[in-house]
């Protein structure tokens, strides 16, 4: 057997292999290709979070109740199949079925890497500062390792579309057999009921309705990596509107990944020394601050702000899921995740639609959307959670 910390480097890796997409930058001009129009694009989309919503929580908890390693590496393969049929799909039909089948499998890994990161890092260190520190490692490396594969997807993607999209199969396969040689750490459940549909019901409610500490940090949780994500569409937009060339605006986006990584080492060096309510309102103030100033006026000199919602998604990334693991219990942490993570994106369906909606009669309309949107919640959120720290 591996040892424990050869195991948790290549549960790194995995994580942030698989947390790419190499054909990004091609699939909005495959699409079109293959006579699909924007209705249709959104329509798959939505399948997609449909088909993922649905297992999420299911497959969390036969994570917990049998093998998280297993569950990961099965959820990755699927990735890849489904990858591999997507490169061969000649029409909106074939794309919503690769996309259900993409939603469905990946639902299996949703929660059990980071299940199993707990599980490690708990063997090595009580004090949740490993913990903290392989978070911060991970979103650190993660936009790097988008950047090089948005790079490589337009590359193959300008001559070969459907190539771009059967590599993109690769870092998953990868993250397959690096799953396969992981160590099986972390408490196993155990069901308190014959009937699964029952067992997995009571987990749900101990999550959500026993403790009000775990309660908040969902839902901190979810809002706090969605205040930045809801934007994140608009980047383009925003870049043009404030009058930046339009060969420049690539180089906006890398800017944006950059910054995101720079926020995941100022947390990786800082947030430990503050309180969790703190760590959660201290982002939240930048983004909702660094809207607010570009709503007034979004410019050349302006819109550079913008910088300050990647930093924030770095934080974020680095911070709000160990302050949340540290809260669920040892044997359900596939399932809180899975709930977590069903839960943002149940916030985050609406939310980017009436975003988008306002930015559609102008950009600056978005920002001020979210801005109207969060800053209750938000401030809520810190103040609860500055209650329960007390």
């Amino acid at each position: 057997m591996i040892k424990l910390r050869t195991s948790l480097r290549l549960i790194q890796a995995e994580v942030v292999i698989t947390g790419v997409l190499i054909a990004m930058p091609i699939m909005v001009p495959f699409y079109n290709s293959i006579g699909m129009n924007q209705g249709q694009i959104g329509l798959s989309q939505a399948l997609f979070t449909v088909a993922l919503l649905m297992l999420n929580i299911p497959t969390g908890w036969i994570a917990d109740r049998f093998s998280r390693k297993i569950s990961n590496a099965f959820g990755d393969l699927g990735c890849a199949v489904a990858l591999i049929l997507y490169s061969q799909a000649t029409g909106f039909a074939d794309v919503v079925l690769c996309e259900i089948l993409f939603g469905l499998t990946m639902a299996f890994s949703n929660g059990a890497d980071g299940a199993l990161i707990k599980g490690h890092t708990d063997r090595l260190d009580k004090s949740g500062k490993l913990l903290h520190h392989i978070s911060s490692s991970n979103a650190i490396w993660r936009p790097f390792a988008q950047i090089v594969a948005l790079a490589i997807g337009g590359l193959v993607g300008a001559s070969n579309p459907r190539l771009a999209i059967a590599i993109s199969a690769i870092p998953y396969v990868i993250g397959t057999i690096l799953s396969l040689f992981i160590r099986e750490e972390g408490k196993r459940l155990v069901s308190k009921h014959k009937n699964p549909i029952r067992d997995m019901v009571r987990v749900v409610k101990e999550t959500v309705l026993t403790s009000s500490r775990l309660r908040w940090m969902i839902l901190a949780y979810s809002l706090g990596m969605r205040i930045t994500h809801v934007m994140i569409w608009a980047l383009t937009p925003v870049l043009i509107f404030a009058g930046v060339p339009l060969p420049i605006v690539a180089a906006g986006w890398i800017l944006n990944s950059l910054a995101t990584t720079f926020g995941a080492m100022i947390a990786k060096k800082f947030a430990r020394r503050l309180k969790k309510w703190v760590r959660f309102a201290l982002p939240a103030a930048m983004v909702l601050s660094a809207l607010t100033v570009m709503s007034l006026g979004l410019n050349i000199f302006t819109v550079w702000l913008y910088a300050v919602l990647g930093l924030a998604l770095g934080w974020n990334s680095a911070t709000l899921k160990p302050m949340l693991q540290e809260e669920i219990p040892a044997d359900t942490q596939a399932t809180a995740l899975s709930i977590a993570d069903t839960f943002s994106q149940i916030i985050y369906a609406p939310l980017v639609w009436i975003v988008g909606l306002a930015g559609s009669a102008n950009i600056r309309f978005s920002m001020i959307a979210t801005i109207v949107i969060f800053a209750p919640f938000m401030l809520l959120t810190a103040k609860k959670l500055k209650n329960l720290e007390v």
